[in-house]
């Protein structure tokens, strides 16, 4: 075996102290190496994951680009600025060829049953590689709240400046935009490629009078350079228009079709006048500053809902509190000087009210979007950590050393962990599931199954129960 041979015999001498000592010797040996077997398949690993995503941008993007007539440098500062996002997702899976390639080769070389009759346990054997990767989990931690942010920030900025020959608002999905002044834009879905956009909630501030509320269920953005223009049409909606000066003057108006014009000159500056970051460009801290934001926009909301609830029972009740109670006609509306009727008041007071709380169901979408990338942070790198409790029995188990065999495991428990990571993340984005929930429970249900393997190779079962199956199989053929 391999590794007895760096691992020098235990010398028959009197005393435990010594015999202790050389003990603890060819325990860091053993460490060591079986640290070392895990070196070479991570970086292959890492080097080949990292080949296919980069892959795929090219095909996405490099005709796009190399369309604008741009120089080389940019074109490689732009790739390399996308490292960081695919490292992000690329180094737990590498974790996982890594383990699976190292402890299949040992297996299958008998170098763990080795190990076994030297009295060293399995759990010993993965003991330094869980050590490994939980360092190599908090490196990523501090990665995407350090690196991450920025690169991903960097590259939209290059982008807008690779595509400013025709530009794009940065509007990301279920996060606020408020880089245009007087406005705040929320969309829950955007097609950059059509142009189109559902789920649209425009707040306008723009007159110092009136406060308009648009929302529609799906719109077409069109920009006019010329113009420096942006021209929402959108469709299926309401607007909501309320007097600041007057507010018992409210009017909604329902729409099939309708243009929004809006001025934005700073649209066509440099791109570095644009300090608007998406959820995805934050670090935690600024992403929890966000939240506190979103929770105070809420709290205003709700104190207007229930300001206008109690400005309507105080217009019910008479200025004269010694007057009598009884039949009579309603309150005077300010405008017309003409009693209102009750339905028209309630009305008014549910239409204003469904426009506030539109506002807050806007604010906790937006709040649930912040704190899935939250998660999203802490739970990808964890996956480190998980993907060593899965490859660790599963290479022992299939005493399997090549990658096609690491490859194509790793690639099972790839699709169920990333469907359960996407998966999650639409149904927080949607309000369904909590977002710790939906983005820990992909490393909670891979880490289980995880646990289920680490105890059959503890007890030394075989990775599927074939003899009882085929006893089972037998009885039902009898």
């Amino acid at each position: 075996m391999v590794f007895l041979a760096k691992i020098k015999p235990i010398p028959y001498i009197s005393g435990i102290g010594i015999v202790t000592l050389t003990a603890s010797k060819s325990m860091k040996i053993l460490t060591r190496y079986i640290l070392q077997e895990h070196i070479a398949p991570f970086v292959f690993g890492l080097a080949a994951i990292v080949f296919v995503f980069m892959l795929n941008i090219v095909f996405r993007d490099l005709g796009r680009i190399l369309g604008k007539g741009l120089p080389a440098s940019v074109i490689l500062e732009f790739f390399a600025l996308n490292l960081a996002w695919i490292l992000a997702l690329a180094v737990p899976m590498a974790v996982l060829i890594a383990t699976l390639m190292a402890f299949g080769r040992l297996s299958s070389d008998r170098e763990i049953d080795a190990m076994k009759a030297g009295a060293v346990p399995v759990s010993r054997m993965v003991l330094p590689v869980f050590a490994a990767a939980a360092v190599l989990a908090v490196l990523m931690v501090v990665f995407n709240n350090t690196v991450l942010p920025d690169f991903n920030y960097r590259v939209k900025m290059l982008s807008w400046s690779i595509s400013r020959t025709r530009p794009m608002m940065t509007l990301e999905p279920n996060v606020f935009y408020n880089g245009i002044p007087d406005y705040s834009i929320l969309v829950q879905s955007v097609d950059q490629r059509k142009n189109r956009i559902s789920g649209v909630f425009i707040s306008d501030s723009s007159d110092p009078r009136f406060t308009k509320t648009v929302v529609a269920e799906r719109g077409t953005v069109e920009y006019i350079k010329a113009q420096e223009r942006i021209l929402f049409t959108l469709y299926n909606g309401e607007m909501h228009e309320i007097d600041t000066r007057d507010m018992e003057q409210y009017r909604r108006a329902r729409f099939e079709k309708q243009s929004i014009s809006i001025s934005i000159p700073d649209m066509f500056q440099e791109p570095n006048a644009f300090q608007r970051r998406g959820d995805r460009e934050k670090s935690t801290r600024m992403l929890m500053d966000d939240i506190r934001e979103d929770r105070v926009m809420m709290a205003g909301r709700e104190a207007a809902i229930r300001s206008l609830v109690r400005a309507d029972l105080l217009d019910l009740m008479p200025r004269d509190w010694s007057a009598p109670l009884g039949p009579g006609p309603g309150p005077a509306s300010p405008a017309s000087g003409k009693p209102r009727s009750a339905g028209h008041r309630v009305q008014r007071l549910a239409d204003q009210a469904a426009g506030e709380a539109a506002m807050i169901l806007a604010s906790r979408r937006s709040i649930n979007s912040l704190w899935v990338e939250v998660h999203k942070k802490y739970s990808i790198p964890f996956a480190c950590i998980v993907f060593v409790l899965i490859g660790a029995p599963l290479g022992i188990l299939s005493r399997q050393s090549g990658f096609a065999t690491a490859g194509w495991l790793s690639l099972v428990f790839f699709i169920i962990f990333w469907a359960f990571l996407i998966g999650g993340e639409q149904l927080a984005d949607r309000r369904i599931l909590h977002p710790a929930v939906a983005m820990w429970s992909a490393d909670l249900v891979v880490g289980a199954f995880g646990v289920a393997l680490f105890i059959r190779t503890l007890t030394e079962s075989t990775l599927f129960p074939w003899g009882r199956v085929t006893k089972i199989a037998k009885k039902a053929g009898a």
